[in-house]
C-alpha cells in the first residue's frame, strides 16, 4: 500500500475529502487506479486509510495503524558532507532504512560544525519524507538539528553497537554474523578519515572496524551503503 505523508490533518476522519494541492498533483502523475487504497501519514502521528476515486477526490475511512517494516534500528553517525552532496546522503541513507542521522564533529572535519539553519533542516526532513513515499517506507529518519561531537555520540549510543567504517577493514557482512547485534550505530568519518588521535580512542573503547569495500567511499556513499548490508542481513535473519 503506498502511504503519503500530510502537512495538515483532514478538518474529518471520514467521507469524501479534497486532497491538498501538492498530494492531488502527487496522485494524479502516480496514475492509481479508481478504488486503490492509500495511507495518509497524519503530521502528528497515526494514520488515514482513503481511497482514491479516481477524479478528485479521496474516501477517508477511518483511523488506523501504521504498518512496520522489518528494519534493524541503525543510527548513522557521519561526518558531514559539503554542500549539495548533504541531500544525497539524506535521500540514500532514507532509501537504506536508517532510523535516525547524527552529524559528526571530529578532528578533520571542515563541514557540519555548526549548527544547521532551519531552512536547511526544513529542506532535508521534507526530502526525506518525499523518499520514504517514493520507497514506501512510512516512517522517515530522525535527523539531529546540532552536530554533536564525536566522543559524545559514542556515549549516548547504548544500546546501539557503535562500528566504525574503515576501508580494508574486518568486513561487516562477517561481523554482523559473528556477533549479531539489535542495534547499530554506523561511525563515518571525514574526507581524509579518522585522525589517528580517534583511532586510538576507538581502540581503547574496544569499538571494531569494519569494511564495506576495499575502495574509499565519499561521506554520502559510505553510511547509506553500510547500512543497505545491515538491512540486508537483518532481512536474511528474518526471512530464515
Amino acid at each position: 500500500m503506498r502511504f503519503f505523508f500530510l502537512t495538515e490533518a483532514p478538518e474529518h476522519l471520514t467521507g469524501p475529502w479534497s486532497p491538498q494541492p501538492d498530494l492531488y498533483r502527487h496522485l494524479k502523475a502516480l496514475r492509481l487506479e479508481d478504488g486503490q487504497e492509500i495511507l495518509l501519514l497524519l503530521p502528528h502521528g497515526g494514520a488515514l486509510k482513503a481511497t482514491w476515486n479516481g477524479f478528485d477526490f479521496l474516501e477517508l475511512a477511518g483511523l488506523c495503524e501504521i504498518p512496520r517494516l522489518p528494519l534493524l534500528p541503525i543510527t548513522l553517525a557521519t561526518a558531514w558532507p559539503k554542500g549539495s552532496r548533504a541531500d544525497d546522503l539524506i535521500v540514500r541513507a532514507t532509501e537504506a532504512g536508517v532510523e535516525r542521522i547524527v552529524p559528526l564533529i571530529c578532528e578533520r572535519s571542515i563541514a557540519g560544525r555548526k549548527g544547521f539553519s532551519k531552512s536547511r533542516l526544513d529542506r532535508w526532513n521534507k526530502l526525506a519524507r518525499e523518499t520514504c513515499q517514493q520507497c514506501n517506507r512510512p516512517f522517515p529518519p530522525i535527523l539531529s538539528e546540532e552536530p554533536v561531537p564525536l566522543k559524545q555520540a559514542i556515549e549516548e549510543a547504548p544500546p546501539a553497537k557503535p562500528l566504525v567504517l574503515q576501508p580494508d577493514s574486518f568486513p561487516l557482512g562477517m561481523s554482523l554474523t559473528l556477533e549479531p547485534p539489535k542495534e547499530i550505530m554506523l561511525l563515518v568519518g571525514p574526507e581524509g578519515g579518522f585522525s589517528p588521535e580517534e583511532m586510538t580512542y576507538f581502540q581503547s573503547e574496544g569499538i571494531q572496524r569494519v569494511g564495506i569495500l576495499p575502495t574509499i567511499l565519499r561521506i554520502e556513499s559510505a553510511g547509506p551503503a553500510a547500512a543497505t548490508i545491515c538491512q540486508h542481513w537483518f532481512f536474511q535473519l528474518n526471512a530464515s
